[in-house]
């Protein structure tokens, strides 16, 4: 199962089952939409414990893919694409 890392806020908070290409669309569609989104995460260690990240302009947020593929190797964004400034 996939697992992304987050650190907000110099904490660190999970998503399960998700991508980081899949989360880095959702936030860039909720940026473009001028609105403030709120991000469901799980803050608990061991077990799941809700947690809403508020997702807008100015507001530093790491993702981090914690799953490695089938070579070992870590997967990620492409070097070009991993920090496109249009979303930073």
């Amino acid at each position: 199962m996939n697992r992304i890392d987050i650190v907000y806020g110099g904490r660190p908070y999970s998503l399960g089952g998700r991508t980081v290409a899949s989360v880095q669309e959702e936030l860039a569609t909720a940026l473009a939409a001028g609105r403030p989104y709120w991000l469901r995460v799980n803050s608990g260690e061991g077990r799941i414990e809700d947690a809403y990240l508020l997702i807008a302009p100015g507001i530093s947020v790491v993702l981090v893919n914690t799953k490695p593929n089938n070579n070992g190797a870590d997967v990620g964004p492409e070097p070009d694409n991993a920090f496109m400034r249009d979303v930073l």
